[in-house]
C-alpha cells in the first residue's frame, strides 16, 4: 500500500485561513455607540464653552453711604462712599442696588452723578456733616456717588439712616471667572 500525503484540511480552506493573515486587521479600542456617546459628550463641552464665552455677568462693588436731604425738588438723595481705586470703573448711569439700614429690601436705582475727584476722609466727614456714629463710613479716600431716592422715602423719615450698596462696574465673561492655581512661593 502506498501511503500517499493527503492533507485533512480542503485546498479552499487553506487559500481562505493565508489571506486572512495577510490582511490586516485593526483592533476595535471602541464599539460605535461607545464612540458616539463620546463625540456627543466632546460636541456639548464645545457648546457650554461657547456659551460661558458669550454669557456676560454684572460685575459688582461694595459701597456704603447713608440717605441725605435733597436740595433738589425730587427729593431725597443717597450718598455712597465708593473707595478711590474704584473711580475708574464708577460713572453716571450705572445700575445700584441699594438696601436701607438692616431691612432685606433692595432697591434698584441708577447713580445721577459722581465726584470728578476723590476726598479724604476728613473732608467728607466736613462736607456731610458726619458724626462720631457716621464718621466711621469712611475711613480711607474716596469717590462720592449721589443716587436719587423714589419719592416715598422722605428725608424726615429715613435722614442719616446707613445704605448699603453694590454698584454695577461692568460685565465679564463667565469664563473670566475660571481662574487656574498661580505659582506659590515657598518660604
Amino acid at each position: 500500500m502506498s501511503a500517499t500525503k493527503r492533507s485533512i484540511f480542503r485546498e479552499r480552506a487553506i487559500q481562505h485561513y493565508a489571506q486572512s493573515r495577510d490582511q490586516d486587521v485593526l483592533p476595535r479600542f471602541v464599539s460605535p455607540p461607545v464612540f458616539l456617546f463620546l463625540w456627543m459628550i466632546v460636541s456639548l463641552c464645545l457648546v457650554l464653552g461657547l456659551l460661558a464665552w458669550h454669557i456676560r455677568t454684572p460685575v459688582y462693588t461694595a459701597a456704603i453711604g447713608m440717605i441725605v436731604g435733597g436740595s433738589s425738588p425730587a427729593g431725597t438723595q443717597a450718598v455712597l462712599f465708593v473707595p478711590a481705586d474704584q473711580q475708574h470703573a464708577v460713572h453716571a448711569g450705572e445700575p445700584v442696588q441699594l438696601q436701607i439700614g438692616s431691612s432685606e429690601d433692595r432697591l434698584l436705582l441708577t447713580v445721577a452723578s459722581t465726584t470728578a475727584t476723590p476726598l479724604s476722609p476728613e473732608r467728607i466727614r466736613q462736607n456731610y456733616h458726619l458724626d462720631a456714629g457716621t464718621s466711621l463710613l469712611v475711613t480711607q479716600p474716596s469717590v462720592i456717588l449721589v443716587v436719587m431716592l423714589d419719592k416715598h422715602i422722605s428725608a424726615t423719615s429715613y435722614g442719616g439712616s446707613i445704605v448699603h450698596a453694590q454698584v454695577q462696574v461692568g460685565e465679564q465673561s463667565l469664563l473670566s471667572f475660571i481662574t487656574l492655581p498661580g505659582p506659590t512661593s515657598g518660604s
